[in-house]
């Protein structure tokens, strides 16, 4: 009998263990979801495929304030988002995507791809961490963010803001 009550014990410390595992993975996912908005600039090159069909490549390049305030994930940090548009005015539909590195005072960097499907002015999609340095290394996880243009500026620069976990 004595050896059942062990094998019981030993059982049950390891349930806890797992299921302690499994509600700190969950609160850590949660921790990634950064919720505020990316004011941003993008700069770059418009290529006019056909009249009122661009496609532009370059960069959106901006600052991530998080709702929260100070001391939160992101809040103030540097995000620069190398990327493509396909603008399709005639159609009112653009197909955007691409990467961003997130970079906070101390230097420590977190990364994510992106990819949106819109009207043009509005585009929303997903975007998931690839990795991280620092107090980022092990960041994953993906989240839902919306891009909308405001000025499309006759240089072949925009500006506009980004909402993410919104």
């Amino acid at each position: 009998m004595g050896n059942c009550h062990g094998v019981v014990r030993r059982a049950l410390v390891l349930i806890l263990v797992v299921a302690a595992l499994g509600a700190s993975t969950a609160a850590l996912a949660e921790d990634w979801k950064a919720k505020g908005i990316f004011g941003w600039m993008g700069v770059g090159k418009a290529y006019q495929i056909e009249k009122g069909h661009y496609s532009w490549v370059g960069e959106f390049t901006g600052t991530f304030f998080n709702d929260k305030g100070p001391g939160s994930l992101f809040h103030n940090a540097g995000v620069r988002c190398p990327g493509f548009n396909d603008l399709d005015l005639n159609a009112g539909k653009n197909h955007s995507g691409g990467y961003c590195v997130i970079q906070d005072a101390p230097g420590d960097q977190a990364f994510l791809n992106w990819q949106f499907e819109g009207d043009g002015k509005t585009a929303a999609g997903k975007f998931r961490y690839t990795g991280g340095t620092g107090k980022y290394a092990g960041i994953s996880g993906e989240n839902p963010a919306v891009g909308v243009i405001e000025v499309n500026w006759a240089d072949g620069t925009a500006t506009g803001y980004g909402t993410w976990n919104r």
